[in-house]
């Protein structure tokens, strides 16, 4: 008799003891659930979080499926990715013919910068690569006899602040082919070589660069 008692007391306690450690094991994976962090941020370091199965956890945990292959990148801060603008007054380019500036039946051709974008994505583990694409159109005047014309395009990479100086400049040459009295012709260039350190603030600027101008009258 004792000993069904001790062997029931002993299968109580285990049980007991089970129970609980259930409880407390329910309690965290519920609290894991209900909330998980998504592992994203700003530039600024603050982070967010997400309700769900999704986020960091969801990429690597399955309902008894085995573990999936994670992705690095899941556990990466959002990457800054600087802003860019056209510089002032170089979006726009009319050429003609030698000693008839400004003359309307002189015009050889008319380029013009009307829309740009840009991506970021990590290089290696502290840089960012900058794409930028930028695109518009080459009117042909009526000087124009029909040919091959090339932009001047100049990208740079400026610090933040009050400096002048840039971290990178660039020239890039951009053919263009335009017959004579065609209508306009588009034009595009995508280029992706600028590589700037990880979440330092930057602004990327660019224009028609045709070097030094004379000062029209």
């Amino acid at each position: 008799m004792l000993k069904a008692v001790q062997t029931v007391g002993l299968r109580w306690i285990k049980a007991a003891a089970a129970g609980a450690l259930c409880a407390g094991l329910l309690t965290g994976c519920m609290s894991s659930s209900d909330e998980t962090v998504s592992g994203g941020g700003s530039a600024g370091g603050s982070g967010s979080s997400s309700s769900g199965t999704g986020g960091v956890f969801g990429s690597i945990l399955t309902s008894g499926k085995g573990p999936r292959e994670v992705n690095p990148d899941a556990f990466a801060s959002e990457i800054y990715c600087p802003p860019i603008k056209p510089r002032l007054n170089t979006y726009l380019i009319m050429k003609y013919e030698r000693g008839h500036e400004d003359e309307p039946k002189h015009l050889l051709y008319q380029a013009t910068l009307q829309e740009w974008a840009r991506e970021c994505s990590r290089e290696g583990t502290d840089q960012t690569r900058i794409k930028l694409g930028l695109s518009g159109n080459v009117t042909p005047g009526p000087a124009w006899k029909g040919g091959e014309i090339v932009l001047p395009i100049r990208v740079a990479v400026m610090p933040s602040g009050d400096s002048e100086k840039p971290l990178m400049s660039d020239l890039v040459s951009v053919p263009v082919t335009v017959g004579q009295g065609a209508p306009a012709e588009g034009w595009t260039m995508v280029e992706n070589k600028y590589v700037v350190q990880r979440n330092t603030e930057v602004m990327v600027v660019f224009g028609f660069d045709e070097g030094p101008q004379k000062k029209r009258r």
